[in-house]
């Protein structure tokens, strides 16, 4: 399992990356997927790498939805969000 660092948690309202609020933007699937831990309860989870494109910049992360219904957002440890 690759390790990754916890950027955190959202209702799906707003989540900044870089000072992008992601939900503002279309998220494009890279195919990937990565089993996470949640932070709390270290239980498993498989999210998908996404990547979204702000004309200006590219940021890719890895996210999904936690049994609470909301989401979480992580990027690989040691890289700048890049998968």
């Amino acid at each position: 399992m690759t390790e990754y660092t916890f950027l955190g948690k959202s209702n799906g309202v707003k989540f900044c990356i870089e000072g992008i609020d992601v939900f503002q933007y279309k998220w494009y699937a890279q195919g990937k997927c990565d089993i996470v831990l949640e932070p709390h309860t270290k239980k498993p989870y498989s999210f998908s790498v996404y990547e979204i494109d702000t004309g200006s910049k590219k940021i890719t992360f890895l996210a999904g939805k936690f049994s609470d219904d909301s989401w979480g957002f992580y990027q690989k440890k040691g890289e700048n969000f890049m998968f």
